[in-house]
Protein backbone atom coordinates (compact mmCIF):
# COMPACT_ATOMS: atom_id res chain seq x y z
CA UNK A 1 0.00 0.00 0.00
CA UNK A 2 1.41 3.35 -0.99
CA UNK A 3 1.29 6.42 1.20
CA UNK A 4 -1.12 8.14 -1.22
CA UNK A 5 -3.64 5.32 -0.63
CA UNK A 6 -3.57 5.84 3.12
CA UNK A 7 -6.10 8.23 4.59
CA UNK A 8 -4.82 11.48 6.01
CA UNK A 9 -5.04 12.19 9.71
CA UNK A 10 -7.62 14.91 8.97
CA UNK A 11 -9.85 12.44 7.06
CA UNK A 12 -9.72 10.01 9.97
CA UNK A 13 -10.47 12.66 12.63
CA UNK A 14 -13.30 14.34 10.74
CA UNK A 15 -15.02 11.09 9.76
CA UNK A 16 -14.69 11.65 6.03
CA UNK A 17 -13.84 7.99 5.56
CA UNK A 18 -17.31 6.81 6.52
CA UNK A 19 -19.84 6.22 3.80
CA UNK A 20 -22.52 8.88 3.77
CA UNK A 21 -25.68 7.93 5.63
CA UNK A 22 -28.25 6.29 3.39
CA UNK A 23 -31.11 8.55 2.40
CA UNK A 24 -34.56 7.57 3.49
CA UNK A 25 -37.97 7.61 1.90
CA UNK A 26 -40.89 7.85 4.30
CA UNK A 27 -44.29 6.73 3.05
CA UNK A 28 -47.19 7.52 5.31
CA UNK A 29 -50.95 7.38 5.07
CA UNK A 30 -53.48 9.75 6.58
CA UNK A 31 -57.22 9.79 7.02
CA UNK A 32 -58.53 13.33 6.63
CA UNK A 33 -62.12 14.37 7.37
CA UNK A 34 -63.29 17.51 5.58
CA UNK A 35 -66.58 19.44 5.73
CA UNK A 36 -68.62 18.66 2.60
CA UNK A 37 -68.82 22.29 1.48
CA UNK A 38 -65.01 22.60 1.63
CA UNK A 39 -64.11 19.47 -0.37
CA UNK A 40 -63.24 21.31 -3.63
CA UNK A 41 -61.08 23.83 -1.77
CA UNK A 42 -59.37 21.01 0.14
CA UNK A 43 -58.60 19.08 -3.07
CA UNK A 44 -57.00 22.17 -4.62
CA UNK A 45 -55.01 23.05 -1.49
CA UNK A 46 -53.77 19.48 -1.05
CA UNK A 47 -52.53 19.42 -4.64
CA UNK A 48 -50.14 22.25 -3.69
CA UNK A 49 -48.48 20.20 -0.91
CA UNK A 50 -45.38 18.35 -2.19
CA UNK A 51 -45.58 14.56 -1.92
CA UNK A 52 -49.29 14.49 -1.01
CA UNK A 53 -51.74 12.44 -3.05
CA UNK A 54 -55.40 11.51 -2.61
CA UNK A 55 -56.10 7.80 -3.07
CA UNK A 56 -59.70 7.47 -1.92
CA UNK A 57 -62.63 9.65 -0.93
CA UNK A 58 -66.07 8.98 0.49
CA UNK A 59 -68.41 11.41 2.20
CA UNK A 60 -65.77 14.01 2.99
CA UNK A 61 -63.29 11.43 4.27
CA UNK A 62 -60.03 11.10 2.33
CA UNK A 63 -57.19 8.62 2.31
CA UNK A 64 -54.05 10.63 1.60
CA UNK A 65 -50.49 9.40 1.19
CA UNK A 66 -47.36 11.41 1.84
CA UNK A 67 -43.89 10.69 0.51
CA UNK A 68 -41.22 12.56 2.46
CA UNK A 69 -37.50 12.36 3.23
CA UNK A 70 -37.80 12.52 7.02
CA UNK A 71 -40.16 12.04 9.94
CA UNK A 72 -39.98 15.78 10.57
CA UNK A 73 -41.40 16.39 7.09
CA UNK A 74 -44.32 14.08 7.89
CA UNK A 75 -45.14 16.11 10.99
CA UNK A 76 -44.81 19.39 9.07
CA UNK A 77 -47.10 18.24 6.26
CA UNK A 78 -49.62 16.71 8.67
CA UNK A 79 -49.81 20.07 10.45
CA UNK A 80 -50.21 21.89 7.11
CA UNK A 81 -53.07 19.57 6.16
CA UNK A 82 -54.72 19.95 9.58
CA UNK A 83 -54.76 23.72 9.13
CA UNK A 84 -56.37 23.70 5.67
CA UNK A 85 -59.81 25.27 5.41
CA UNK A 86 -62.61 22.83 6.22
CA UNK A 87 -60.42 20.09 7.72
CA UNK A 88 -62.12 18.63 10.79
CA UNK A 89 -59.40 16.07 11.55
CA UNK A 90 -56.25 14.58 10.06
CA UNK A 91 -54.81 11.38 11.52
CA UNK A 92 -51.65 9.45 10.69
CA UNK A 93 -52.61 5.79 10.27
CA UNK A 94 -49.52 4.25 8.63
CA UNK A 95 -45.80 4.97 8.35
CA UNK A 96 -43.09 3.03 6.50
CA UNK A 97 -39.40 3.87 6.05
CA UNK A 98 -37.22 2.65 3.20
CA UNK A 99 -33.48 3.26 3.37
CA UNK A 100 -31.78 3.85 0.03
CA UNK A 101 -28.03 3.71 -0.56
CA UNK A 102 -26.62 7.17 -1.33
CA UNK A 103 -25.61 6.19 -4.90
CA UNK A 104 -29.11 4.93 -5.72
CA UNK A 105 -30.84 8.05 -4.34
CA UNK A 106 -28.47 10.30 -6.32
CA UNK A 107 -29.48 8.50 -9.53
CA UNK A 108 -33.19 8.91 -8.76
CA UNK A 109 -32.93 12.56 -7.65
Amino acid sequence: MTTSALPSRREVLTGRLADPAPSEVHVSSLVVHVRAEDVPTFRHALAQIPGAEIHAEHGGKFVVTLETVSEADIVTRLNEISLLAGVLSAALVFHHVEAQPAAESAEQG
